[in-house]
């Protein structure tokens, strides 16, 4: 069985399911938690007989849908690979430890959804100024391999569309960082801009840098 789930309801998911869970049933979390999270998971799991599979999804899923970059970690890492293999996934194994994929997905969140955060605050206060030709022509200057126009709208419609999940997966990452020992001062900001835009409840509509940020604009 695959849980797939919010971040927030991964745990809970575990609970449910438990007491329906066939001894030796594989379960592989997908789910985008703290490897704490996964950990406590596991434990459910596993009192019950399950097998249990810290799995971590590394891309969007569209539009390589079940091809997209998978890893897997846990003592039953290498049969659920072998299992997704047969159907045409891309698994690959991150280590023997449940949090060992976790992990990986989480500190890489930290870049990913932080940049979408950065795009908010940047050009909508670039838009609302008037000046985003120049901060954009200026970041294209510094990075030209990089189309900035294209990848704010794009970062912009991730907030409009999945910041309510992005917020839950980033209160994972504050946890993970916690558990480091580091701060979170970062990612707990890109939290509040996720569910901020999410909470906007407005359409992204046309692929246009412009576009997007007039509309979310309009509603701040």
């Amino acid at each position: 069985m695959i849980s797939l789930v919010t971040a927030d309801e991964a745990l809970a998911a575990a609970i449910a399911c438990a007491p329906h869970l066939e001894p030796g049933s594989l379960w592989l979390d997908g789910n985008s938690c703290a490897p704490e999270t996964k950990i406590k998971a596991a434990a459910v799991i596993e009192a019950v007989g399950g097998s249990y599979v810290d799995m971590a999804v590394m891309a969007p899923v569209y539009p390589r849908r079940h091809e997209v970059p998978i890893l897997l970690a846990g003592k039953m890492a290498e049969p659920a690979r072998n299992l997704l293999l047969e159907l045409g996934m891309r698994p690959e194994i991150a280590g023997t430890r449940v949090g060992d994929a976790s992990t990986i997905k989480m500190l890489r969140s930290v870049m990913i959804k932080g940049l979408e955060a950065l795009t908010g605050e940047c050009f909508l206060a670039a838009r609302r100024a008037g000046v985003e030709d120049a901060v954009l022509a200026s970041l294209k200057a510094s990075d030209p391999g990089i189309d900035w126009s294209a990848r704010a709208s794009y970062n912009l419609e991730r907030m409009l569309l999945h910041g309510e999940r992005r917020a839950a997966e980033m209160e994972e990452v504050c946890k993970t960082l916690k558990a480091l020992g580091l701060p979170d001062w970062m990612s707990r900001s890109t939290i509040e801009w996720q569910r901020k835009l999410a909470d906007l409840d407005v359409e992204a509509g046309a692929n246009s840098l412009t576009v997007r940020a007039d509309r979310i604009l309009e509603c701040l």
